[in-house]
């Protein structure tokens, strides 16, 4: 791995993938208090947030394909100080959704250009021989668990500590960091567009990119339960406040941990892809069926923190071998902003369904939508596997 500016410019904005979307969720409620609107209302600065993202990741992959990728990101992140600065000043709520737009375009900027720059920012000198697009997403996703998991203490901090609007305004003085970092790498580093990407055509007509949006679909829906069953399942087997944030946190670093040991697996063994990912959707299955089944302290949290670890390098894979599907001419920018896309389409439909789904079950209940959605994920990753044999 070569350890330079370029690629702790691309982790730092990885970092802010994780951390970006835990910030909105949780910064609703300050918000809503600040301006003093009726209860409930500020949840449209999420939804909008999110639908943003379906028309801004695929126009971010477009412009990735047109212009170079250090002033599309650094356009995000531009977009992105701006945005909270504005978030920390706003004092009605038209103003409110207006800045959560801008704030999902800019968030969709960030992270298509960055998924696109981990392809290129860890392994430069080896991206030619090998296709390392898997150990690449499963190290650069490292920091995006990471950004998530510390991304409630944030939260806390602006809402405890310093208010919302001090708080957010010390964060956006924060992101000017990243946009410095990536101002201060040299042009040349950065991937110039792509001219012999895949054309449309035989992306529409192929079976795998079908087979791709389906199965990540599947996938983030399996990743948005994450908000509904773990801390009930620890409350059902009798942790309190602080045995549940424990386990919660292993439970993160269980996730971040299996995607670094991903990586290092994926650098020495490029073709395993399917069979791995395929692996740990099953696990993930064979330990929420058990843990949804029955269970008591000691087993049910070991299998707690085994879930983590099952869930951790799914979607770096999934992308990973979307990327690698057409190799070797690459898949265009706005295929992979449509894949990335989905995770706002998922969150958007899945949230109001788990609402009234979860309200009043026990958490074995809520546990067997994830345990059958990884049982579905299977399907289609072992067709994946025949198609390229």
């Amino acid at each position: 791995m070569t350890f330079s500016l370029f690629a702790v410019a691309t982790l730092t904005c990885a970092l802010l993938m994780g951390l970006l979307p835990v910030l909105v969720d949780g910064i609703q409620k300050p918000i809503e208090a600040r301006l003093g609107l009726p209860v409930g209302r500020a949840v449209w600065f999420g939804r909008l947030f999110y639908l943003a993202w379906l028309p801004g990741m695929p126009a971010a992959g477009w412009f990735l394909d047109a212009w170079p990728n250090r002033e599309i990101l650094f356009l995000g992140l531009i977009a992105l100080i701006l945005g909270m600065a504005w978030l920390a000043l706003l004092r009605d709520l038209p103003s409110l959704l207006l800045n959560s737009l801008l704030l999902g375009t800019a968030y969709s900027l960030i992270t298509t250009a960055t998924v696109r720059l981990m392809t290129v920012a860890f392994f430069p000198e080896e991206s030619v021989e090998y296709r390392l697009n898997l150990a690449s997403l499963n190290l650069g996703f490292v920091m995006v668990g990471l950004g998530a998991l510390v991304g409630p203490w944030l939260v806390q901090a602006i809402e405890h500590w310093w208010g919302p609007r001090q708080g957010l305004l010390y964060f956006s003085v924060l992101l000017i960091a990243p946009a410095a970092l990536v101002a201060l790498c040299e042009r040349e580093i950065f991937p110039e567009p792509r001219l012999n990407t895949t054309p449309w055509l035989e992306l529409a007509t192929h079976p795998y990119l079908m087979l791709a949006v389906f199965v990540i679909l599947v996938y983030f829906a399996l990743e948005n339960l994450l908000e509904y069953w773990p801390e009930a399942f620890l409350r059902d087997i009798q942790y309190q406040d602080r045995g549940v944030k424990f386990n919660l946190i292993v439970f993160g670093l269980a996730f971040i941990a299996t995607r670094g040991a991903a990586a290092w697996w994926f650098y020495f063994y490029p073709d395993h892809g399917i069979v791995v990912t395929f692996l740990f959707v099953i696990g993930s299955a064979f330990v929420l069926g058990n843990l949804a089944g029955g269970f008591d302290v000691g087993s049910g949290t070991l299998g707690f923190w085994l879930a983590g670890a099952c869930y951790g390098p799914i979607l770096p894979g999934l992308l990973g071998m979307a990327l690698d599907f057409y190799a070797p001419n690459p898949l265009p920018g706005s295929a992979l902003g449509v894949l990335l896309a989905l995770s706002g389409l998922d969150t958007l439909l899945m949230r109001p369904i788990m609402d009234k789904f979860a309200r009043g079950r026990p958490a074995r209940s809520v546990m067997r939508a994830p345990t059958f959605l990884a049982i579905v994920l299977a399907a289609p990753l072992l067709l994946l596997a025949f198609l390229r044999n």
